[in-house]
């Protein structure tokens, strides 16, 4: 704490070692980052409450007048055509200074059309909750006029706004004639339980304690079975399968700033991190959530996903021994014809994949059971999931299945152990 007072030099003292036991002692966690979506059919003052969620999470608040104050002054403005994508610009470099980055960030009247939340999403700024302040459902439709009422240049669409953030939302009842202190513990209460993991998404079964859109990372040797189990995975809860040599075969190809360097100067640490954080940001990930294999195989690596904006909520350790993972690799081939994978001996144009190298493989499984295995688990934390992939491939499975819907085991907040509380409905 006194490392950091020295380094930021903050004008007030007192809040700034409170937001920094909050966020870095106390959650062990990344900073919140939360959007607020009013209704139009709720009459509330927004600012009184934004006001009230300062003093009691210490957020930075950002707003569109905040957004369009920036915007005005760059050299590149003209007035009367105002672009989205500047806009998200100035949104990232008001989100990416010091100390929004520790304390976190919340928005309100900003984004106001899908098109200005899109570009958000492309250059990074994620919350990781939303919150739609909305009165409670009706038992019957008001009226079946389909259009929205016009609104203006600050007024946000707010159905268009909810399909954009569906993978964070939160629903906060409002009733009328609430006072904005009620409303404002409501909040509280819904950032709280989002921080927890206490909501579940809509392709998968309603658990307590699971997170809205799971971003799945399966670690393990080589022949243990990730790439098969991410597949049915991502058919089961419809995530999205990314294998970092699918995605690093893709970007060498590109036509971009990150395919002129592998081109030119090969892969490194840095490269591999913008490779995975550009996907990691595209809408389907976003949308639908994902299964990542293949990354981080090292600690930094672990480190740079975990400071990406959709850094990993469930860590999956698939365990198997040394011989098992030879035996597997060893045995399977491919269709010289094909191309598919398929076992040694089933065919006569099934031969061994040029990959599967014994004496390269001895050295793969060498350096992940003496180095990397170490690493990557020191780096996953306490929360990370043990699964036994020597047992039957459909048991493995389950098991998988389990741990994904399944609640934390620990409470970052406190530190301690979490009783079962999991419900699958």
């Amino acid at each position: 704490m006194v490392q950091d007072l020295v380094i930021n030099l903050p004008q007030d003292h007192l809040k700034h070692m409170k937001v920094f036991l909050n966020h870095r002692i106390l959650s062990g966690k990344d900073a919140d980052r939360v959007i607020i979506l009013v209704s139009p059919e709720v009459n509330i003052d927004i600012n009184m409450i934004a006001k009230d969620l300062i003093k009691d999470l210490g957020f930075f608040v950002i707003t569109r007048r905040c957004v369009m104050d920036r915007y005005e002054k760059s050299d590149n403005y003209v007035p009367g055509c105002i672009s989205p994508v500047r806009m998200a610009e100035v949104t990232k470099s008001l989100t990416m200074t010091n100390q929004v980055l520790q304390s976190g960030w919340l928005m309100f009247d900003h984004p106001c059309t899908l098109r200005e939340a899109r570009c958000l999403q492309q250059l990074g700024v994620l919350p990781t909750m939303t919150l739609v302040l909305t009165p409670p459902p009706p038992h019957a439709p008001l009226t079946d006029h389909p259009h929205t009422a016009r609104r203006s240049f600050f007024d946000q669409d707010f159905e268009a706004l909810k399909f954009a953030y569906k993978a964070t939302l939160k629903e906060i009842y409002v009733n009328p004639g609430e006072d904005a202190k009620c409303i404002e513990m409501k909040c509280v209460r819904g950032i709280r339980a989002a921080a927890a993991g206490a909501h579940a998404g809509a392709r998968s079964l309603a658990t307590v304690g699971a997170p809205g859109n799971y971003r799945v990372l399966l670690l393990g040797p080589r022949g243990c079975g990730r790439r098969l189990h991410a597949e049915t995975l991502s058919d089961r809860f419809g995530l999205v399968h990314l294998h970092f040599k699918d995605l690093y075969n893709e970007a060498k190809e590109g036509d971009d700033e990150i395919g002129e360097k592998l081109r030119n100067f090969g892969l490194s640490t840095r490269l591999r991190a913008d490779i995975v954080r550009r996907r990691l940001a595209k809408k389907d990930c976003i949308d639908n959530g994902w299964v990542l294999t293949g990354f981080p195989t090292c600690g930094a690596d672990f480190e740079n996903l975990d400071n990406m904006p959709t850094p990993p909520n469930r860590i999956i350790f698939l365990n198997a021994d040394w011989q098992t993972c030879k035996t597997r690799v060893l045995s399977r081939g491919v269709d010289w014809c094909s191309g598919q994978s398929a076992p040694l001996g089933s065919g006569p144009r099934v031969l061994v994949h040029p990959e599967d190298d014994e004496v390269a493989l001895d050295a793969e499984l060498d350096t992940y059971f003496t180095e990397t295995v170490a690493e990557l688990r020191a780096a996953a934390g306490i929360n990370a999931e043990e699964v036994d992939a020597c047992k039957p491939i459909d048991q493995v499975q389950v098991e998988i299945q389990a741990a994904i819907m399944a609640a934390p085991a620990f409470n970052m907040e406190f530190g301690s152990q979490l009783s079962n509380n999991v419900r699958g409905d």
